[in-house]
């Protein structure tokens, strides 16, 4: 077990890639906070991690874009798991539209969690593993913030933002506090992917695949979380990783090579 031993606290693992990260986190032997909004997705992926052994996982609602909560919560998280030596912030929400029709109101809610709640998970961790002097903050960012997505300019714009932040505070804690923090870039099945490629055409997913086999050089399509990116969760919350720091790790076969 990896990551007996280890306290970390997941936001977002309700579902899709953070789900897969508790359940990688459980098994090799950690004792996990699992925090969201979607509480009966959440109780059933810390119920279906602890079945399967190894650590234990307790769900707590929280939303991450209201700073009150997000302190309370972790602070009563830490006190629960007698410390906290890793973050994995993964929470994010989407909207797609045409770049020029996004409003504000739009342009708040993707603010308010992609961002406020990174720099607001982030502040209140901080403040929790510096006291075990070490420990690791991983955040996430997306191809498409240093790509572009069409229809995709705000959450594009969030994540970028997510990426200089990071970089920022591996820095500044990393000096301060002896924490390191970095950012995983994947590229990755989602239950939102799935649901589009259910309500596809034949003719578009075919066309959609022929594209992929090109687009991803190692695989011919996007990831898969459990097989492909928990192990490098895993790692970048282990003291294998103990001296990296500051980095942008993408998870996507290959599909937006470094240049």
């Amino acid at each position: 077990m990896q990551l007996k031993g280890k306290r970390i606290i997941v936001t977002g693992g309700a579902g899709g890639i953070a789900a897969a990260t508790v359940r990688a986190y459980v098994r090799e032997g950690a004792t996990v906070t699992v925090v969201d909004v979607l509480d009966e997705q959440g109780e059933k992926v810390v119920r279906e991690a602890n079945e399967a052994g190894g650590g234990k996982a307790e769900y707590v609602h929280c939303d991450i874009s209201n700073r009150d909560e997000v302190f309370s919560v972790f602070e009563n998280a830490e006190k629960k798991m007698d410390g906290l030596d890793v973050l994995a912030h993964i929470a994010a929400v989407e909207n797609n539209k045409a770049a020029e029709d996004f409003t504000l109101d739009e342009m708040d809610l993707i603010w308010k969690i992609n961002i406020n709640g990174t720099i607001l998970t982030n502040q209140a961790a901080c403040r929790l593993i510096r006291k075990q002097g070490k420990g690791a903050i991983v955040n996430y960012a997306s191809d498409v913030a240093m790509t572009g997505m069409p229809n995709s300019a705000l959450y594009s714009a969030s994540k970028g933002a997510n990426m200089s932040w990071t970089r920022s505070i591996a820095h500044e804690w990393g000096a301060k506090y002896n924490i390191r923090c970095n950012c995983v870039n994947p590229t990755i099945k989602t239950p939102m992917y799935e649901k589009w490629r259910a309500n596809a055409s034949e003719e578009v997913l075919k066309q959609h695949d022929v594209s992929n086999k090109f687009g991803y050089p190692i695989g011919g399509s996007m990831g898969n979380a459990d097989k492909d990116l928990t192990p490098l969760m895993v790692f970048l919350a282990s003291d294998g990783s103990g001296y990296i720091n500051g980095q942008v790790i993408a998870v996507n076969g290959g599909s937006n090579m470094v240049r």
